[in-house]
């Protein structure tokens, strides 16, 4: 939840913006006040970010008067419920802040957008004028213009689905090794060639391996776009590979070999990998790669 000093910036700041808006007061005493409500969360989630409603303080100005009337988070989960489609649920607190009661309503909108959820339509009288009535209408999409709560226009969904569709498509990049090896009285050289192939939604860009091997006693040789990286982690055998290509699936990219020096009769080598992309949630763990003396051995991340 919002610290304390965070919610005095946001009053000190007297601004609404696209993630907060102020209220002089909270009122939920009919269908009409929930269904404002509701239509206010349902704007500020589909922001896709960290918003706040903060109750007791002067629209438009930023003044803090403190709130009159006591609620519970209880309260104004009840009343979303079934109102929102995906579900919105909100943290709220009341603290004593700049000697006001002030109350904090937190959420965020994690998977935009959000739409009217409700049989028909929904809403009545607002009591705080009586010859004004709102209602909400299943479908509905609302979204906030700067400091003001609407309907959705076609640039809007273009927008919120857009955002949507970034998150959603991910590259997938995964590792993969042919190895070679010489063995000698004492040790063994293995040469490890290392491909990257992306079995993602889409071409992967800024794509980066940090591999640390465990079980090595050292590198021999780095070739391609494989690099020693040994000497910026502590003197750990390390390689980096860093594409300055796109890696496009489902074509097989090789990147370069290593040769590294292990102790006779070791069957596998163990590391530690990292691979990052642009677009692509980073992946890390362990990932070994398997000896054979005769032929060819090809590995696979799994």
């Amino acid at each position: 939840m919002i610290s304390k000093d965070e919610i005095i910036k946001l009053i000190e700041g007297a601004e609404e913006t696209p993630t907060l808006d102020y209220k002089e007061e909270l009122h939920l005493e009919t269908d009409g006040d929930k269904a404002e409500f509701v239509k206010d969360v349902i704007a500020l989630a589909n922001s896709g970010e960290l918003a706040h409603i903060i109750v007791g303080v002067e629209d438009g100005t930023g003044k803090p008067v403190g709130c009159k009337t006591a609620h519970t988070v209880e309260q104004l989960n009840q009343i979303l419920r079934d109102k929102c489609d995906p579900p919105i649920s909100v943290e709220y607190i009341e603290k004593n802040i700049l000697s006001y009661k002030i109350g904090i309503i937190e959420f965020k909108g994690e998977n935009p957008p959000y739409i009217v959820s409700v049989p028909d339509k929904f809403g009545g009288q607002l009591s705080s004028n009586p010859q004004k009535s709102l209602f909400i209408h299943r479908g509905t999409i609302f979204i906030r213009n700067y400091n003001i709560n609407e309907g959705v226009r076609r640039a809007d969904v273009d927008k919120i689905y857009g955002r949507k569709q970034y998150v959603a498509l991910q590259a997938d990049v995964q590792l993969s090794n042919e190895v070679e090896v010489k063995s000698t009285d004492k040790s063994q050289a293995v040469k490890v060639k290392l491909f990257l192939v992306n079995v993602g939604e889409v071409i992967a860009t800024n794509t980066i391996v940090w591999m640390q091997f465990k079980n090595v006693k050292k590198i021999i040789k780095c070739e391609d776009l494989c690099q020693d990286m040994s000497a910026v982690n502590d003197d750990i055998p390390t390689v980096g590979i860093n594409p300055s290509a796109p890696i496009v699936r489902p074509i097989r990219h090789h990147c370069g070999s290593v040769t590294v020096e292990v102790e006779k009769g070791v069957q596998q080598i163990e590391t530690e990998v990292i691979i990052g992309a642009q677009n692509m949630r980073t992946k890390e763990g362990p990932y070994s790669i398997t000896i054979k003396k005769e032929g060819a051995n090809r590995n696979r991340e799994s």
